[in-house]
């Protein structure tokens, strides 16, 4: 009789230690599924925050190169109100040499030409180039958190304020935080 307990309780074992490796298979599957379905959704949460701050830099730096553009073109130009609003629009309007421009910026700076694409049909360029024009006052954008003015009387240029164009720093005005450390519940 010992014998046939023996036998039974080394089944019982047996079957006991085999439900328990199919139950461990079964968790590490799911552990191993809900992990990765963790990491795909923190890492989509980064890469969504870092194209956001790609594409707020890319308006950006669009407006501050039209910016030095149009004080250029005001500075050694006739010096008209005329001229000047001829300037913006032909500024403006050459979307493709400012998509060149920004181009040359940001693959200098490392960003694949796949990546500047996909920015540029996301966000484009910049909306906003003259904010204001407000008896003879012109203000323009020149970047995020940044804008300068043109002041006119009687059509002639009478004053220029671009010093936030020189003195602007991108750095301090595009933050990007680094990934939240990886959790797994």
């Amino acid at each position: 009789m010992d014998n046939k307990k023996f036998k039974i309780l080394a089944i019982v074992d047996a079957v006991i230690i085999v439900a328990l490796i199919v139950l461990m298979m079964v968790l590490k599957g799911n552990y191993n599924d809900q992990a990765q379905a963790s990491v795909k959704e923190q890492v989509g949460a980064f890469q969504e925050s870092a194209n956001s701050v790609l594409q707020e830099l890319w308006k950006s730096v669009d407006q501050n190169g039209m910016a030095w553009k149009l004080v250029y073109a005001t500075i050694t130009g006739d010096k008209t109100e005329k001229s000047f609003n001829a300037a913006v629009k032909a500024i403006e309007g050459d979307q493709a040499a400012r998509f060149k421009q920004l181009s040359y910026v940001f693959t200098a700076a490392g960003i694949p030409p796949k990546v500047q694409n996909d920015i540029n049909e996301k966000g484009g360029l910049a909306d906003k180039f003259l904010l204001k024009d407000e008896g003879g006052v012109k203000e323009v954008a020149c970047g995020k958190n940044c804008s300068i003015s043109f002041t006119f009387a009687k059509g002639k240029l009478k004053a220029t304020d671009y010093k936030a164009l020189v003195e602007l720093n991108m750095a301090s005005n595009f933050k990007l935080e680094a990934p939240a450390e990886f959790h797994f519940e």
